[in-house]
């Protein structure tokens, strides 16, 4: 476990150079906003849909049609858009 430490801890060279570039260091450097922008519509396609399936569990809804078809309708939206944003291209 040490050593896995040791191993993703910045090098002296690496720390000179984050402080010379005035970045600071995050935990997920290295995604493009798109493709943080697409992880999260993925991330809200599934809450939408689980949203709508314990919901329609647990409640009596009198529409409950129109409630599936706009729920699936918005899960399947939010998914393509995110698909299409999260999509990283090997020369990019």
């Amino acid at each position: 476990m040490t050593a896995r430490r040791e191993r993703n801890k910045p090098q002296p060279n690496q720390q000179l150079e984050i402080a010379q570039s005035g970045k600071k260091p995050s935990a997920n450097d290295g995604g493009t906003w798109k493709e943080n922008l697409g992880k999260y519509f993925i991330d809200l396609s599934k809450y939408v849909a689980t949203g709508v399936v314990i919901t329609s569990i647990f409640s009596d809804l009198a529409d409950k049609a129109m409630i599936y078809l706009s729920g699936v309708l918005f899960a399947v939206t939010a998914l393509i858009v995110g698909l299409i944003l999260a999509n990283k291209k090997k020369g990019e």
